[in-house]
Order: structure tokens, then C-alpha cells, then sequence
């Protein structure tokens, strides 16, 4: 019998973290992947709620503070690294971390100290090595009215020394702080981040004292043109509120300070003093519209030490939103799901192929789920590690063996307490290059003490660098590597020769250059390509932030106070302080560092069988509504802006039912069950918009929305003279176009998409990045990527690949032809920027784009007619209003519709951008938005969605979202739809689904909606609920065969 794959990979010390239960603070700076998106639902819901209002772009005096309350092992540390993630991955914004278990008496300066140190972490790893810190300088020095490109090139490029700084950045910082939406910003906080645009490594330490509200000495001082210490008690609030104000300016994002542990204060003197003025602290900072506040505390510590705060306090933390309780039990589903894909991370590391495997807890026996339910996260994963192990020693799978004991008790450690403390304090770097390497010599040695005796990192000095080799056990070395700080500017060619000359000394070391800045990335330089063609040929590259710096010195000096104790060392391999520092993981490749699988190979058992579950539904037809309307318009064309009838009140003396067109630019969703009539009510309004000379675009899935483009719908009788007559005339009006993406040249009329939107390399680094991502999530899609593991990394390395590219080729398209040369031939330019993940992916994700193009490339057909949304809303003939329909039926499944919409819905945010208008200038009707905006699910155009909703209000551009499954679209962006339009719904989980919208209304319409008619709504705008009898289209939408459409299209040409 052959030994099932799974179980050789599960029996070795591959993944040996996989079923690791705590979540330590080191960990909250990288993607989780083993999270599991349906467990503490209500508090997603809320921080993505709070996410939501910071970004509407509307002032209101909703709450900012989200509190978290829950019992030890609930998982309150796991959920902040999701949040976490989830704001940098959707680049929503910044986030700050902290343990609120220190005892310092300045509140606002702890937590300016602990923000600096999240900043300067990675902002998120798949994006890059650039830092939170350094994306906020990007930002601003990239805005529109702050610098010109010639400026910000002298700046970047050039090594100017600390007279030319000043002489550059001074009259800058001030013709920004001139501007509006800098009101309120620290004018020396602008030049300070301004001045990190440098490069330098001197100036950047300098800067950093000075954010941190540290003594500046007054070299210092004179090296930043004179700016003065912030070192006042009242001074951290006030930099932390022109951060939040410069964050909010610059990037439109959140500013989200998380407070962790709060419960640790307990254990301190003066518990309740020290309590409140933590909470005045947040309070304070919560009251900027873009900060968003999390606090994490035990339940009961919280009720206990609540009473000695303000009423007004009290509020702020539980109204708006409420505190939500994290329940630390799992349910039997819950299990199944964090068991499950713990194992599909191990496995997919493994490259071993489960897509079609049914039992997918092997090698778990049958019965693990039941036996663990009920259980905390904890637990459950303490006794998966536990089986693991035994596993890993005998080589079969595991038992379930007897019943688990109970609980063990909450372990508290006097050092971690201590540790905090100590760390909060301040410890300045030595500025010499010699001093430094000394110093992270040190810390190499300590960092084995970290991970185990089984560990011996031998350091020496040699000339300018250090020797480090590597030994694990009783092995020969393993590695031998030198390291060297490559400090140089890049201007002149300086730091390319300087590698260069480290390069040549380095001869039988694998080479490891350091910084303390970022390393240059501009992939238009030689620098960036020798840095690339370094890596490429074996040498690493690690950036030692000014955080790490510190780190390393807090940790020598608690050496000093507290390494003879007893507990010291088990609290070090516990707490490994170095270890999880980003420089040192890097220099080291420490997750790679794993002892040697045990020789017993596992015993052949075969996997066990597990049922399956099958699932059916049955979609049913809609029916038509019933052919009465009450349509009463003039013969002659609305005026432009003037109010839309919709129909009547459902009332004893029916009254109209309006709205305005201005109200669209808030956007609008049509929901109902099939035959409920929203596609009705939809497209009747949009007629109204056409004939008030408002451009429509209708995203068509079925068909029936083409019936605009067929002579025969036009045609059909009525017996109501008045519909007869308004038909004419919206006719006469609009110029109807068919499109039809995904058919080839010579049938129907192709839509051809580019991989990247034109003109991508233009636009400023954060933005491009972030659209560079959407285009790879898109392509991912399409090639039917997985969202976690191997193929997550291949996307990442897409996005990158694409924002090089981009910067390359400004003036020509991308074509995928020339994306496969690049990934294949691993460019260095390309190694140099996808940071820490290893190019090995590029071979894969290469041969799968050539796949992609030989198969579909008609998708990317540059001599096919290209998506222009421009094109799209403007009419040939200037006296008629654009309907242009685009059929997605010749598009084949939805993994080619999700790609092709998620490239149409980028487009349509750059022509947001480009195109601001405080009128309705547009609307764009998705139907069957479940599928683009699903409540479960990450698709490609998920997240393009979400920032078209908050995009397009600016430019005037009314999105309406219709469907037919209303339990399935996600409700989280309901803040950003102004009118609701509910008609009849009777699944009682699309009910359940639908309350927290439906909540918000001044009238409970729930158990309404099962017992409404065709055509019959209710009307929900800003809480007030109207019923709704329904106009009837003028056109009546019929499902049009493919093959006509086609025609149809080739005619609109």
C-alpha cells in the first residue's frame, strides 16, 4: 500500500507553527494565513463598519470606538492581527498596535511611541518592503499641488546636503500647510516627512527622534533646518492628531489605534487612575473624523473598572457602535474550518494538490470535530499540536485517545510585564556604522538563545563587516554569510559601488547588505537593477529599521536587570524579542531554518473516507409583473434635474413617490426575490435619467437588458396611450450601443481589455501599486488561483511585475506577452522589488499566463475595440444621450466575467478620478450584483467595487445595484447607498441577512417583506420608509437569444 502524501508531510517537521495557538504581538505585522473569516463575525462586521464611515467621506458624530470585550483565549489578539491586515491589504488606512500593559504615567506618549513602531513596520508584505512610515511620506510628497516632478526628483535622487535640504524643503512644507485639507497639520510634521523623502540614513534617525517627541541635541536640530524638540508632556497627543489629520489629507484612510490587553493594567498600582487616563487618551484622539479606536479587554475587568469613569466616557466606549462579545467556544462548523485550512496551508506548501480530495481533516481520525466542539480556539489547537507531535515521533496518524482534561490555567509572566515596561522607555541607536554592526552582531549570538540549544549563530568582526555562521545541532555549518551596511546615496552611482566593492570581499560568504533606509526601488536606475541581479545570484538584502535599532538595545539593557533570574531564559524562547524583528527573520531567512526530518518514514494507512455533502438548488423564473401602469409623463422631455416619479404610495389616498437625480450620486440598490420587479423598477428610473440627459451604462448577465437595442420591444403594444407616447420619445432620445466582451473579430461587437489600465506608470506609488494589485488579484482569478499560500505569493509577485512595468513602459500598454517575458526571465528589477518572496514562484506563474494567453488571449485582443468608459458615456451625436449595454454572455463562466468586470470596474474608478463632478453626471446598473459583491468570498472585484463606491460620489457617477439574491450581497458597504429599494423577499436567511440594513430604518418592514406583490417596495432612504406601488419600464425587458445580441451589436458599430 502506498503512504498517502498527506500524512509523510504531517509526520515532518514541515510547518511545525501550523497548529500554534497564540497569537503573539510580532505576529500582528504579517497576513494570518489560517484565518477563518466566519468566526467572530459581529466584530468583522463592526471594524469594517467603522472602516466604512472613515472612508463615505461625510462628517458625522458616529462613534470611532470599537470595544472588544472577552474571555482569555477568545482569540481578542488574532482578531487584531486581522484587522490589521485587512487595513493595509485594502489599503484603507494606518494601523497602530500596542499592549496596554505598561505602567508609564504618559499615556499619549506610549502609544505615539508604539504607533512610530507599527509605522515602521512593512506596510504589508505582499506589497512590498516599504514601510507604513515611508508610504505616508509617498503619499504626501505625491500629491497633487505639493511638489513638482522636478523637485521631487531633486529630493529622491539627488544626495543634497543638509543647506540644500533646507532650502528645498522649507518653502515646500509651507506652501502645503497653505492648502485646505491640511488645516490642523504640525507644519514641522510635514517637513519632517518631507525630509525621510532623502533617503539619507542621518537625516532619517533624525526624524524619527523628532516624530517620537525625543531631546533633540542641537546638531540635530540644525541638520533638520532648525525644527524644534517636541518633548513636552502635551506634545505626543498633539503629533499623533497631525498624523491622524496628515493620513486623512494625503490618503483619505483610517488612522486606527488598536489598545490590546487593556486588562493588564489591573495588575498595577493606582489600577484605576491609570485606567482612566488611558481611556481620556483615546477619547481624545477619537474625536478626529478619521481615527478608529479598538480597544481588547477581559469582560470582567472592564464592568469592574467601568464605574469609575465619566458618563459621558462610559458612552463614547458602548453607544455606536456596541460593544461586541467575542464567545471563546467553537462551534462544530467553526472546527471543522480552523482544523481544515491549518492543513490546507501545511499541504499547499508541500505543492501537494487537495482541490479534489473529500476528506480534507486527513490525517485527523473520524470523530476529531465532535470531540472538540464546544471547545475555545485555544484548546483546540493545543490538542491538534499535541497529536501532531505524537504523529511526528511515530510516524502514523494520529488517535483520539481519551477525553481532554480540563482547562489548564491563564498563564501570567511577571517578565512579559516587565519586558513592556522596560521597552516603552527610550533607547537611542549609536549613529556609527561601526557601533551599529557591533550592536547587531550581539544580537545575532542572542537571537540563538531565542529559538533553542539547538541553535549556534557565531559572529566576528572582519574589516567593515561581520561573519555570522549558522549551525543547527550537531551539523556541520550550515551558513556562512557576511553582512555589510551599504549606507551610500544612489546618486552618482555610489551605492552601486558600493555593492559592488561589498560584493568582491564577500567571496565564499553568501552576501547580506543592510540599510537603515529603504533600498531604491526606482526600477528606471542601475542601482535598482544590480540589487535585483545581487539577489538573483544568492545575496540577501535586509532593511534595519530605526524600531529594531531600539529593540536591540532595550533587550541588552533587560539582560542586564533581569538575565540571572531563573525564569529569564524559558521567557526569552517564549517571547523571542529578536527573533520576530523583521531585519533579523530576513538577514538570517530564519523560516527557513528547520531541523532535519526524523529518518521513520510514516506507516502506509490509507486516508479515511469522509461523506459528502451535496447540495442542490432550484432558481426559479421570473414572472413578469403585471402589465397596469400608472406612467403619466408629458409629450415633452422632462427638464434636466428635475424630480423622478417612481410611482405611488401603497396608501388608502396614493401620494407620488419621488426622488431627486442628486440622490443617485449617493448610489442606489434594488432588491427583491425573482418577479419581485427590481429589475423593473431600475431600469424605469433609469429611462427617466435619459430622458434628463443622463448617460447610462447597463451591465447586462442575462440578456434581457438588451431588449433596449431590439426594434420588436420598441414596438410592442399598450394600452396606455401615455406609455406609447413616452416611449417615443425616450427613443428619439438616446443612442442606444451593444457591446459584446469575449467574442472574437467578425461576431457581435468585442470589448477588448488591457492588463493594466492605460496610463498606470503615471499615477502616484500608492495608488499604482494598489490598482496593480486589483489587475493581478483579477488575473489570479481567471487562472483559478487559490487566495492563500503558493498562489497568493504568485500574486503578489504579479502586482509587482505589473508595477514595474508600468513605470518602464509609461507611453505603451502592457501586453501579456511582454508581463510572461518579464516574470520568466526573473529580470532583476523584478527580484529586487517583490522583497522577501522567492522568485521560484516566477516559473509557475509564468507558465501559467502563457497558458492564459494561448487559451484566451482574444480577451486581450489589442486590435479589437478597447474598453474606454469615456467612450462608453459620450455620444457620437451630440443631441442624443448615450445607452451603452454590455452583454456578458459571451464571456463563458464567471471566472471570465469576475476578471473582465474587475478590469471594467478599475477603469471606471480612473475615469472617477479623472472626471469630478458635484452633479449626476452618470449611472452604471449592475445586475446581479451578488456576484461582484458578495457577502462570502473575496472575488477580484470585490474590493474595486468598494472603492468605486466611495470614489464615484465625487465624480457624480451613481452606481445601482440590483439582485435577485438579496441574502447574498454584503452589507457592510451600506453606509455608502443612500436609497434602498426592498421588494419581495421570503427566504428567511436572505431575511436574516438583510436586518442590519433594515434595522436602520424608523419602521421594522421585515416581516412585511414575504407578503409584498410584484412591483410592490418599500422605499428606505436615511432611515425613513415609504411604500412603494412601482412605475412600470417603458421598455419591456425580455431575454434576448445570444446569437441576436450579436447581431444586434455588429449593427450598433
Amino acid at each position: 500500500m502506498t503512504i498517502e502524501p498527506r500524512l509523510t508531510v504531517f509526520c515532518s517537521h514541515q510547518g511545525l507553527d501550523t497548529f500554534h495557538a497564540i497569537t503573539h504581538q510580532h505576529h500582528i505585522w504579517h497576513s494570518d494565513p489560517y484565518d477563518v473569516d466566519t468566526i467572530h463575525q459581529p466584530a468583522r462586521s463592526a471594524y469594517e463598519r467603522l472602516l466604512s464611515r472613515v472612508d463615505s467621506g461625510v462628517a458625522d458624530d458616529s462613534g470611532r470606538i470599537l470595544l472588544l470585550l472577552g474571555e482569555s483565549g477568545a482569540g481578542k489578539t488574532h482578531l487584531m492581527r486581522v484587522f490589521r491586515n485587512q487595513t493595509h491589504g485594502r489599503n484603507q488606512g494606518f494601523f497602530s498596535y500596542m499592549q496596554m500593559t505598561s505602567a508609564v504615567s504618559n499615556y499619549a506618549r506610549y502609544v505615539l511611541r508604539s504607533t512610530i513602531d507599527s509605522f515602521e513596520k512593512p506596510y504589508y508584505e505582499n506589497f512590498g518592503v516599504t514601510t507604513g512610515l515611508m508610504k505616508i511620506s509617498n503619499a504626501l510628497a505625491e500629491s497633487p499641488s505639493v511638489m513638482t516632478k522636478s523637485e521631487l526628483h531633486l529630493l529622491r535622487q539627488e544626495n543634497l546636503n543638509p543647506s540644500e535640504l533646507l532650502g528645498l524643503i522649507y518653502p515646500v512644507a509651507d506652501r502645503v500647510i497653505g492648502l485646505e485639507k491640511f488645516s490642523g497639520v504640525d507644519l514641522d510634521v510635514i517637513r519632517a516627512l518631507l525630509y525621510l523623502q532623502s533617503g539619507q540614513p542621518a537625516i532619517s534617525a533624525k526624524v524619527l527622534k523628532f516624530l517620537r517627541c525625543e531631546p533633540l541635541a542641537p546638531y540635530d536640530s540644525d541638520m533638520l533646518g532648525g525644527m524644534a524638540s517636541r518633548d513636552h508632556d502635551d506634545d505626543p497627543l498633539r503629533v499623533l492628531q497631525s498624523l491622524a489629520l496628515l493620513v486623512r489629507a494625503v490618503t483619505s484612510g483610517a488612522f486606527v489605534i488598536c489598545l490590546d490587553q487593556l486588562e493588564d493594567i489591573r495588575t498595577m498600582e493606582f489600577a484605576e487612575q491609570r485606567f482612566q487616563r488611558a481611556i481620556q487618551t483615546i477619547v481624545t484622539l477619537a474625536e478626529i473624523p478619521n481615527v478608529v479606536v479598538v480597544l481588547s479587554c477581559l469582560a470582567d475587568f472592564y464592568e469592574s473598572l467601568k464605574k469609575q469613569l465619566p458618563t459621558p466616557y462610559v458612552d463614547r466606549l458602548e453607544l455606536d457602535p456596541t460593544p461586541v462579545t467575542l464567545k471563546a467556544q467553537r462551534t462544530t462548523d467553526e472546527v471543522h474550518l480552523i482544523i481544515e485550512k491549518r492543513l490546507q496551508h501545511l499541504y499547499d506548501a508541500a505543492d501537494i494538490d487537495i482541490s479534489d480530495i473529500q476528506n480534507s481533516l486527513y490525517p485527523f481520525p473520524s470523530g476529531t470535530v465532535d470531540k472538540l466542539a464546544s471547545l475555545p480556539t485555544r484548546r483546540v489547537l493545543d490538542w491538534c499540536l499535541q497529536k501532531r507531535e505524537e504523529s511526528i515521533s511515530t510516524g502514523k496518524p494520529p488517535e483520539l485517545g481519551p477525553s481532554l482534561g480540563p482547562d489548564p490555567d491563564p498563564e501570567f509572566t511577571e517578565l512579559s510585564q516587565l519586558w513592556n515596561d522596560h521597552s516603552a522607555g527610550t533607547f537611542l541607536p549609536p549613529e556609527s556604522d561601526h557601533d551599529l554592526l557591533r550592536l547587531l552582531g550581539n544580537s545575532i549570538v542572542q537571537c540563538a538563545k531565542e529559538l533553542g540549544d539547538s541553535y549556534c549563530f557565531t559572529v566576528d568582526k572582519s574589516g567593515d563587516y561581520l561573519t555570522t555562521d549558522i549551525q543547527i545541532g550537531q551539523n556541520p555549518i550550515q551558513e556562512s554569510l557576511l553582512l555589510g551596511l551599504c549606507q551610500k546615496s544612489s546618486a552618482g552611482g555610489a551605492l552601486l559601488r558600493q555593492i559592488q566593492a561589498f560584493e568582491s570581499a564577500a567571496s565564499g560568504y553568501i552576501p547580506v547588505i543592510l540599510r537603515t533606509t529603504e533600498f531604491p526601488g526606482n526600477p528606471r536606475t542601475q542601482t535598482a537593477a544590480k540589487i535585483g541581479s545581487f539577489i538573483s545570484n544568492g545575496g540577501r538584502r535586509a532593511m534595519v529599521v530605526d524600531s529594531d535599532w531600539r529593540k536591540m538595545i532595550a533587550l541588552q539593557k533587560f539582560r542586564e536587570l533581569h538575565g540571572s533570574r531563573t525564569d529569564y531564559q524559558q521567557w526569552l524562547q517564549t517571547e523571542r524579542p529578536l527573533s520576530q524583528l523583521p531585519s533579523i527573520q530576513e538577514i538570517l531567512k530564519l523560516r527557513q531554518l528547520i531541523v532535519e526530518i526524523p529518518n521513520s518514514p510514516p506507516t502506509a494507512i490509507p486516508a479515511y473516507p469522509s461523506p459528502t455533502r451535496e447540495t442542490s438548488s432550484t432558481e426559479p423564473q421570473p414572472k413578469r409583473p403585471a402589465s397596469s401602469s400608472s406612467y403619466t409623463i408629458n409629450s415633452s422631455p422632462p427638464k434636466p434635474g428635475s424630480a423622478i416619479l417612481l410611482g405611488h404610495t401603497r396608501t388608502s389616498v396614493p401620494t407620488s413617490v419621488e426622488i431627486k437625480p442628486e440622490a443617485l450620486v449617493r448610489h442606489g440598490a434594488f432588491l427583491g426575490g425573482s418577479g419581485s420587479g427590481k429589475t423593473t423598477l431600475a431600469l424605469s428610473l433609469i429611462e427617466q435619467l435619459l430622458l434628463r440627459e443622463i448617460p447610462a451604462i447597463l451591465l447586462d448577465r442575462k440578456g434581457d437588458l438588451c431588449s433596449y437595442a431590439d426594434p420588436t420591444a420598441w414596438n410592442k403594444p399598450n394600452s396606455d396611450p401615455q406609455v406609447a407616447v413616452s416611449r417615443q420619445l425616450l427613443q428619439d432620445k438616446i443612442e442606444v450601443s451593444v457591446y459584446t466582451p469575449g467574442t472574437i473579430p467578425g461576431q457581435g461587437r468585442p470589448l477588448s481589455i488591457a492588463i493594466a489600465p492605460p496610463g498606470l506608470g503615471q499615477l502616484p506609488s500608492g495608488e499604482r501599486q494598489q490598482i496593480a494589485n486589483y489587475c493581478a488579484t483579477a488575473i489570479g482569478g481567471i487562472l483559478n488561483y487559490k487566495q492563500y499560500g503558493q498562489d497568493k505569493s504568485r500574486v503578489a509577485i504579479l502586482g509587482q511585475a505589473i508595477t514595474v512595468l508600468s513605470e518602464l513602459q509609461i507611453d505603451n500598454p502592457l501586453s501579456i506577452n511582454r508581463l510572461i517575458e518579464f516574470i520568466a526571465e526573473e529580470d532583476p528589477l523584478l527580484v529586487n522589488a517583490i522583497g522577501v518572496l522567492d522568485p521560484k514562484h516566477c516559473k509557475k506563474l509564468a507558465e501559467d499566463l502563457q497558458t492564459l494567453s494561448l487559451m484566451r488571449g482574444h480577451l486581450f485582443n489589442s486590435q479589437s475595440e478597447q474598453l474606454s468608459v469615456d467612450r462608453l458615456l459620450t455620444s457620437p451625436t451630440s443631441e442624443k444621450t448615450p445607452l451603452s449595454i454590455i452583454n456578458l454572455g459571451s464571456l463563458g463562466d464567471n471566472d471570465n466575467i469576475l476578471f473582465w468586470i474587475s478590469q471594467f470596474l478599475l477603469d471606471l474608478n480612473r475615469y472617477a478620478q479623472k472626471h469630478p463632478s458635484g452633479k449626476l453626471q452618470a449611472v452604471v446598473l449592475f445586475d446581479e450584483a451578488d456576484l461582484y459583491l458578495p457577502a462570502q468570498g473575496k472575488p477580484s472585484t470585490k474590493e474595486p467595487m468598494e472603492s468605486l463606491l466611495k470614489r464615484a460620489r465625487s465624480a457624480g457617477i451613481g452606481i445601482l445595484l440590483a439582485t435577485q439574491s438579496p441574502g447574498d450581497l454584503d452589507y457592510k458597504c451600506r453606509d455608502q447607498i443612500s436609497s434602498w429599494f426592498v421588494g419581495k423577499v421570503k427566504e428567511n436567511t436572505a431575511l436574516k441577512k438583510l436586518k442590519p440594513m433594515l434595522s436602520e430604518a424608523k419602521i421594522d418592514v421585515t416581516s412585511k417583506l414575504a407578503n409584498q406583490k410584484v412591483g410592490e417596495f418599500f422605499d428606505i432612504r436615511a432611515g425613513n420608509v415609504t411604500s412603494l406601488k412601482a412605475n412600470m419600464s417603458l421598455v419591456r425587458a425580455e431575454q434576448v437569444p445570444l446569437e441576436e445580441i450579436k447581431k444586434i451589436a455588429a449593427q450598433s458599430q
